[in-house]
């Protein structure tokens, strides 16, 4: 990225850049506007030191004139306690005089001050000592002496003062007239200073809204699908820059993106056409399959069990032929009147029984019937007619030579999402080539023996047909060893219907 006419780039660069100008230039207008008053007052103050200076000397003169007056005519310790207390300060005063290295006429007169100050000093001190020693005509020669003293000190100190003051005047008014240019100087860079930030302020603003504002009206157009933009052209070497070129990117890559959707969904569209044609044809065929493969009824066993209900009749009496009969009559009427329809488990295993009660009725004591069923389940929903087949299988194709001992169970329990329908008996058992041919989609057996005509593969198509699935292992199991039997699983799923009972 070239450096632009700043020599900085990134918007974080430059708005640092900003403040510290800003910040700097408020920095040197507030020193320097403190630095003149300093001075100012500084000039002042020295002129207003002398004064205070020289006045308190005078001051402090007078003074020591009263406290030597009033012990020489009192002899009051008060006053003599006084008089020391003026004596050492006017002595300290005197010798930083007399020590100070000017030399200028000020200067020297103030020396002379100094001079006089100690020939004062003497000429008291010379007064106290000789009242104290009660000898009357000298103290009296000496303080006249220290009064004639202290006159001239007072002479040179008004003489000072009006030196000083002349000298001050002259300070005020050069100070008076350097405050006024230090006050137009002042006026100017406030202004200038106020000035240069709102050009700063707007520069650097405008540098920075302007993209982004450019940048903002067309993310408005494109939020309304307006894609036909010319791409923005951003120089400012700034992740504003940056980000105008990525959403120039991303402006090209949506509207090719939306032009291959159109495309996609042109094609998609005729696509579920042709799927929604097939899908119906595909409906239309499971429908008519289920309807066929229910409706295959083998009336073989309908003669051979009227028969033994009519040589029962003859042997026995009429109570049990008419259960018999009753019972033969419910076993075609659930096959004739429900095979369109769905069931529950409860009909399905009511079915069973009236079949198995036949069975018993025929074969006596060759075969024995078991069932085991979990409560909870039987208001699940099936297809009609898919245990009994599935019995009848075991009973022909597995206990029919058995003379005695053969027995038959049925097992309905519930796992997780599923039912399993077990079907077992201890009859011949298959090899494993049966069992996978039994399983094979392709291999079809429907037995004319049966009382429905419906054989395994039979129900395996419909299961699959009605829980709409294609993996065989999903709707049934199988489980077989020559000579030790045989276990059939169906595994009928739990629908949203049966989940919300449970």
């Amino acid at each position: 990225m070239k450096k632009d006419m700043w020599g900085f780039t990134g918007i974080r660069r430059k708005l640092i850049v900003y403040y510290l100008i800003i910040t700097i230039l408020m920095g040197i207008t507030s020193f320097y506007s403190y630095y003149n008053a300093k001075s100012v007052i500084n000039r002042l103050k020295s002129i207003f030191v002398d004064y205070i200076y020289l006045n308190n000397l005078n001051t402090d003169v007078n003074m020591l004139e009263t406290e030597v007056e009033k012990y020489l005519s009192t002899k009051s310790s008060d006053a003599l306690l006084n008089y020391y207390t003026l004596y050492n300060k006017l002595q300290e005063q005197a010798s930083a005089i007399l020590n100070e290295k000017n030399y200028d006429q000020d200067g020297l007169m103030l020396k002379d001050i100094g001079n006089m100050i100690e020939s004062l000093l003497n000429e008291t001190d010379a007064a106290i000592n000789a009242k104290r020693g009660r000898i009357s005509s000298e103290y009296i020669a000496h303080f006249t002496r220290s009064n004639k003293i202290s006159e001239y000190i007072k002479f040179y100190i008004n003489n000072l003062l009006n030196s000083k003051l002349q000298e001050g005047s002259l300070k005020y008014a050069s100070i008076t007239k350097n405050m006024e240019f230090i006050s137009y100087l002042n006026v100017f860079l406030i202004i200038g200073s106020i000035l240069f930030n709102i050009f700063l302020a707007i520069f650097f603003t405008y540098r920075i809204t302007k993209p982004l504002i450019d940048l903002s009206h067309l993310a408005v157009r494109v939020s309304k699908g307006d894609f036909d933009v010319k791409p923005l052209s951003i120089k400012t070497n700034d992740e504003i820059n940056i980000l105008a070129e990525a959403f120039n990117k991303m402006v090209v890559s949506i509207k090719n993106y939306i032009g291959e959707i159109k495309n996609q969904a042109e094609v998609e569209k005729k696509l579920k056409e042709q799927e929604m044609q097939n899908l119906k044809m595909r409906n239309i065929l499971k429908e008519a399959e289920l309807k066929a493969l229910q409706s295959q009824i083998n009336p073989h066993f309908l003669f051979n069990t009227l028969n033994a209900a009519a040589q029962l009749a003859m042997m026995e009496g009429a109570d049990k032929s008419s259960e018999f009969i009753e019972n033969v009559a419910n076993l075609f009427r659930y096959n004739l009147k429900k095979l369109d329809t769905t069931v529950t488990l409860q009909d399905e295993i009511n079915n069973v029984k009236t079949y198995m009660y036949i069975l018993k009725t025929r074969f006596g004591d060759r075969v024995d019937f078991k069932v085991d069923v979990d409560e909870g389940v039987l208001d699940v929903e099936m297809p009609c007619t898919i245990i009994q087949p599935v019995v009848e299988n075991a009973f022909i194709h597995g206990l029919e030579d058995v003379e005695k001992g053969g027995f038959i169970k049925l097992t309905v329990k519930k796992d997780n999402d599923k039912v399993l329908i077990e079907v077992i008996d201890n009859g011949i058992g298959m090899s494993e080539e049966k069992v996978r041919a039994i399983l094979s989609a392709d291999n079809e057996d429907l037995s004319k023996r049966h009382v429905t005509g419906i054989g395994m593969h039979n129900i395996i198509n419909r299961l699959r047909l009605f829980y709409n699935t294609s993996a065989i292992e999903d709707v049934i199991e199988i489980d077989s060893k020559i000579g030790e039997g045989t276990k059939v699983t169906l595994k009928i799923p739990l629908m949203k219907g049966d989940k919300e009972n449970d």
